[in-house]
């Protein structure tokens, strides 16, 4: 096991790295934290092993998605050894592998690095540590992100649109879901879709106001002439139909936050009950669940004042 020291070390690295980079330090900043990479490797909670799978999540959520999606790719190869009439399970099936939770930054240290490298435009290294930082936290929204930044930096606007895509089972919050339409909406800039970009846009801002958005819209009728656009749900369904975009928030992510709050809710902690249920209000503005806040809002409260 990691020594508390040692945590303590790699934080101080993390904060040090971050520093240099914050004051343009890129090169420094790049050397410090690939030092700090390196001095990890030998770790024994960074090496993989037969028996656990280690992984650096950021939030209850992001950990709830995984384990869920690991439960389903299970289910779904037990199925497929079933029809093919073998009983005896995959000694190499790395869902049947303990998760472990590891209790220092490691996905952080490749994210600053990924990070520093786009700065200085070496987009095929990012690309590497940004790899990395997803094989530690596969089911967090922004490396993810970032990632596909990174591809659309090199010129692959088909693949940067891929990548978005495949980011819509992973989102947790409504600024995300804006991030990802947005993303659309540059793809389709990319093919002179005007009228599939203001789409996107508009989609975008009705889960997140954002500025840049709103002049890219404006920026958008005005080369093509349009003053005014009224765009309806009807035909945002349509566009992300025929393109194989998600409509709104998955649904799987809405039901797994919303019964995990419930269960919280049940067993009285309503810490756990509160985050739970506020991402899934986030992504859905149910009044309802906003009256449920307001109720477990008030029971922390009585909690905090006996």
């Amino acid at each position: 096991m990691m020594t508390e020291e040692r945590k303590k070390e790699v934080v101080e690295g993390l904060k040090k790295a971050r520093e240099f980079f914050g004051d343009g330090r890129n090169k420094e900043a790049q050397e410090s934290i690939d030092s700090l990479i390196d001095s990890l490797t030998d770790e024994e909670l960074t090496m993989e092993d037969d028996e656990y799978e280690y992984v650096d999540f950021k939030s209850p959520i992001e950990e709830g998605i995984y384990r869920a999606e690991r439960s389903t790719i299970k289910a779904e190869k037990d199925e497929e050894r079933k029809e093919a009439g073998e009983n005896e399970p995959d000694e190499n099936d790395e869902t049947d592998k303990e998760l472990r939770l590891i209790d220092f930054p490691v996905s952080n240290l490749y994210v600053l690095s990924g990070s520093i490298a786009m700065e200085m435009k070496d987009y095929g290294r990012a690309l590497e540590q940004l790899g990395e930082a997803m094989e530690w936290n596969p089911t967090n929204p922004e490396i993810a992100f970032e990632y596909a930044e990174a591809v659309k930096r090199m010129g692959s606007a088909d693949q940067f649109f891929e990548l978005t895509k495949r980011i819509f089972p992973h989102i947790y919050s409504s600024q995300q879901l804006a991030h990802a339409y947005r993303n659309a909406a540059y793809y389709y800039e990319t093919r002179r879709d005007a009228d599939k970009a203001l789409a996107m846009l508009a989609f975008s801002n009705g889960y997140e106001e954002n500025e840049n958005a709103k002049r890219e819209m404006q920026a958008i009728m005005k080369d093509t002439g349009i003053e005014h656009k009224q765009i309806t749900s009807d035909e945002i369904r349509q566009i992300c139909e025929a393109d194989d975009i998600p409509f709104g928030p998955d649904r799987a992510v809405i039901q797994m936050a919303g019964g995990n709050g419930m269960y919280f809710l049940e067993k009285k902690n309503y810490q756990m009950a509160y985050y739970f249920i506020s991402i899934t209000y986030d992504l859905t503005r149910d009044p309802q669940l906003k009256d449920k806040l307001d109720e477990i809002s008030r029971k922390i409260n009585e909690q905090n004042n006996d």
